[in-house]
């Protein structure tokens, strides 16, 4: 402390005994503690009572820690009631994403949706995430839909008569019937070569047979007169993947004991490389069954189908038979929903089924 009451005519003794009982070299960092005790120090036992101090109470349902609810205080709340209000929000849960309003012409011009940056982690996450955003919006909005990897919005008519209507509804589900639609989607791709016991197994083994090929030839390009597949190996790879798509094709999905945690009905169609189709890696698989290269597979399971379970294993199941018990119909059946048929391409996987999220599996089966 620097400030002294003496006059400028003090005598040394004078000027000696105040320095001497100056205290506030002494209480000087104690008093600059104390001062930014509250907004900068804020010890753990602090922070309870400064959350309700600041009246930030209504986080604590949603945020893990006092410490990162007093993190949000002065920023959350300068610009709580916007999307960057929604924005800080969500990094404190872990998540981030865009808010999307629908046109202003529709009638529910206030609600929003998010497009997330990932799958929800845990269901607790969604209350979180609800919660934080709730809190973080105007009053006239309203959170209407969160959504990663599979967003399917209603068809809405064009500018006429039938503008006014929306066509079906936006995909996804509520938990316990109730909040906002989530809607996610999780893709699994995997190749396998089919070998001769497996085709031999379904009923449809062809042996190869040896025919000119293009790699044979041993005169100038301008003479030959066959194409670069002779029509034996085509025709052959013709025969065997009508065989498959005619076949019924369900998808395995099984525990780390090998029980079967379900089964779901399956598209299989006939492909060859395109630049459009199904999309499969970098690449396109486009349905053809006059020189397919293989067959593709595909499922995408229901919001809930097999909720509770963790897959470790995925199968395909060919040309099983449908138990009586079963509904006609069922796409998604339980483990006594099939009898019979021969079981390929058994692949290792981790999918945890949610309510909200469906898993979208490929198999591209080569001959």
């Amino acid at each position: 402390m620097n400030e002294t009451l003496l006059p400028s005519n003090a005598t040394p003794i004078e000027v000696a005994l105040d320095l001497a009982g100056d205290q506030a070299p002494k209480i000087d960092p104690a008093l600059s503690y104390i001062s930014g005790w509250k907004h900068i120090v804020q010890p753990p036992d602090l922070r309870p009572y400064l959350v309700q101090e600041f009246g930030m109470g209504v986080l604590q349902p949603f945020v893990e820690t006092y410490a990162a609810i007093l993190a949000l205080r002065r920023p959350w709340c300068e610009v709580r009631g916007t999307h960057e209000a929604v924005n800080r929000g969500l990094a404190i849960v872990g998540y981030s994403g865009t808010l999307k309003d629908p046109p202003a012409r529709r009638l529910a011009w206030a609600e929003f949706q998010i497009d997330l940056n990932r799958v929800r982690d845990e269901r607790e996450d969604l209350f979180k995430i609800a919660g934080i955003v709730d809190l973080s919006i105007p009053v006239r909005s309203t959170f209407r839909r969160g959504v990663h990897g599979h967003d399917v919005p209603a068809s809405e008519g064009c500018r006429t008569r039938l503008s006014s209507s929306i066509l079906s509804n936006d995909s996804g589900a509520r938990i316990g019937g109730k909040g906002p639609k989530w809607s996610f989607g999780r893709n699994y791709q995997f190749s396998h070569d089919l070998t001769e016991a497996e085709l031999t197994a379904m009923g449809i083994w062809i042996p190869e047979i040896d025919g000119s090929r293009w790699a044979d030839m041993h005169f100038p390009w301008v003479s030959a007169t066959f194409n670069w597949s002779s029509d034996v190996e085509q025709a052959r790879r013709v025969a065997l993947a009508a065989s498959l798509e005619s076949l019924p094709c369900w998808f395995r999905f099984s525990d780390s004991l090998d029980q079967t945690i379900g089964y779901r009905k399956a598209v299989c169609r006939a492909v060859t490389q395109g630049l459009a189709g199904y999309a499969f890696g970098s690449d396109f698989l486009k349905p053809s069954l006059a020189n397919p290269i293989g067959v593709h597979a595909f499922v995408r399971t229901g919001f809930g189908d097999g909720f509770g379970s963790e897959a470790t294993s995925i199968s395909l199941i060919i040309d099983a038979d449908v138990t009586d018990q079963t509904k006609p119909g069922q796409l998604w059946l339980e483990p006594a929903g099939l009898t019979g048929g021969t079981e390929i391409a058994a692949q290792p996987v981790s999918i945890v089924f949610g309510e909200t999220v469906r898993e979208h599996v490929q198999f591209f089966l080569r001959f």
